[in-house]
């Protein structure tokens, strides 16, 4: 009877880590049930064959066989035995109540402490969610200024353009002014020389 318990003990054990908090409250709450329920009937079981026993021993008084006498003790020690494996077995099963109690405390610390760390975790996601958008708002703001920055650029290139085309037109001009101060010049000499 304890082998098979401690089969289906250790099943359950291993079936543990894939339950919920509250299945596993509720599956420790229906073992330790199921536990008690066999130690009642273990119990009662030893109260028959304590009772069986005064019976024998009643018995024993009344009978003078020998033979029968020696048979009765044989039973009488059989059932002293069968009653100690039972205690043993109670006292067995108790200590597998008091090992799943402690796990299950055990389960409750890991779950309490996985619990924080996932709270911890998730206020870190936060916080890295809102560096991020911190991140996009300053990567807008360069992209805008990049942008105005390259209009600004193409305003001054085309300035510059133009001021090159008025230079050039400046310069020609200046060369032709210094053509017909040439010119005049030289006619002011030839007038000069001619007398006029």
């Amino acid at each position: 009877m304890f082998e098979s318990k401690e089969g289906e003990t250790l099943s359950k054990n291993s079936s543990l880590s894939l339950l919920t908090p509250s299945t596993i409250s509720s599956q420790m709450a229906q073992f330790n049930q199921t536990l008690r329920k066999e130690n009642q009937t273990l119990r009662e079981e030893n109260q028959t064959l304590q009772q069986e026993n005064r019976a024998f021993r009643l018995e024993n008084k009344r009978v003078d066989s020998s033979e029968e006498t020696k048979h009765l003790e044989k039973q009488q020690k059989a059932l002293l035995q069968q009653n100690t494996a039972l205690r043993e077995e109670i006292k067995a099963l108790k200590g597998q109540e008091i090992a799943f109690a402690m796990q299950e405390k055990a389960l409750q610390k890991e779950i309490l402490a996985l619990w924080e760390e996932n709270k911890a975790f998730n206020k870190h996601i936060k916080a890295l969610q809102k560096d991020n958008k911190a991140i996009q708002e300053e990567e807008k703001a360069l992209c805008e200024e990049k942008n105005a920055l390259s209009d600004q650029k193409f305003a001054l290139q085309e300035e510059n353009r133009a001021l090159q085309d008025e230079m050039k037109a400046l310069q020609s001009q200046g060369k032709a002014n210094k053509l017909l101060v040439a010119i005049h010049n030289a006619y002011l000499q030839i007038s000069a020389l001619l007398g006029y």
